[in-house]
């Protein structure tokens, strides 16, 4: 499963990029901003989000546009969870964590998309 870390501070993304190899993830890539992380969407199968980034309160927006485009699966980062729009089904992180926390969150983001690229691909098909 590849993972596309989206956060400004990078000792943070490094930190969560160690914890993510060390559960088995493979590194997407790491953006500081919102192009940065549409650029990568297409690499990724999950993406970890830091709500608030540099740009502003774009975690939720970033968030749309990787799940309606490429069909990401979403982990949000966040120290105020009161911001995100629509968690439902969405796990999120408050800061600080722990590497366990980030770690099963990202475990929980990686099954359900593995779910959803089963339940597509064996969907019946007519011609």
């Amino acid at each position: 499963m590849r993972l596309l870390i989206v956060e400004d501070e990078l000792g943070i993304a490094l930190a969560i990029e160690d914890v993510a190899i060390d559960a088995g993830f493979e590194i997407a890539g790491i953006a500081g901003n919102k192009s940065e992380a549409l650029e990568l969407g297409s690499v990724a199968d999950i993406a970890i989000i830091d709500v608030r980034l540099g740009d502003g309160l774009t975690g939720p927006s970033i968030a749309r546009a990787l799940f309606s485009g490429f069909g990401l699966g979403v982990v949000y980062f966040t120290v105020n969870p009161g911001l995100i729009e629509n968690p439902k089904g969405r796990p999120a992180i408050s800061k600080p964590t722990c590497p366990e926390r980030i770690a099963d969150a990202l475990s929980m983001a990686a099954k359900n998309a593995r779910a959803r690229t089963h339940r597509v691909a064996s969907e019946p098909t007519f011609h």
